[in-house]
């Protein structure tokens, strides 16, 4: 198992370090022995997106659709190499106040999780696992570190624990 996560990472622009569609090739596609991929970003792309809450609901939309295009390539990319391609829905973040979440970024989270359901090989609902069922777009206090993005190591245990081993048989 390797774990190339980065920091602030993206699917679309270089963040702390190279994008995810950057660094794909490099970090799995190179990876000798690697046979399933679990994709989990894309939260710090929209979270970055628009703080302001200025840009139009085309804009989100533009948004929504370069992150699911960047998508469908890796998962694409993956397929061709062997891999099978599980998808991790985006948890939610609207605590997150360097982000300074709107509906409008809900709604893009919400999209982009709705297209992850619909195009890996299987999906592992992260959202489910750690949002607080009564304001299903924050995290459980349970599972939040305390700054609404980041999750506890509790929060971290559920999402270990949201994955099905028998994907890897």
């Amino acid at each position: 198992m390797l774990n190339h996560g980065i920091g602030g990472g993206r699917v679309l622009l270089d963040g702390l370090g190279p994008s995810a569609v950057n660094r794909f090739d490099r970090d799995v596609l190179a990876q000798p022995g690697a046979r399933w991929l679990i994709l989990f970003e894309a939260i710090n792309d929209i979270g970055t997106f628009d703080p302001e809450g200025t840009k139009s609901k085309a804009d989100h939309d533009g948004l929504v659709r370069q992150l699911t295009t960047a998508y469908a390539q890796m998962i694409e990319k993956a397929h061709a190499a062997g891999l099978k391609a599980y998808g991790p829905t985006i948890t939610p973040f609207m605590d997150c106040q360097p982000y300074h979440p709107k509906p409008i970024t809900e709604a893009d989270r919400i999209a982009v999780n709705a297209w992850i359901r619909g195009h890996f090989d299987a999906v592992l609902d992260f959202d489910a696992a750690v949002r607080d069922p009564a304001r299903p777009d924050h995290l459980s206090a349970a599972f939040d570190s305390g700054d609404g993005l980041h999750l506890s190591p509790a929060g971290y245990r559920v999402l270990a624990n949201a994955i099905p081993l028998s994907l890897f048989q």
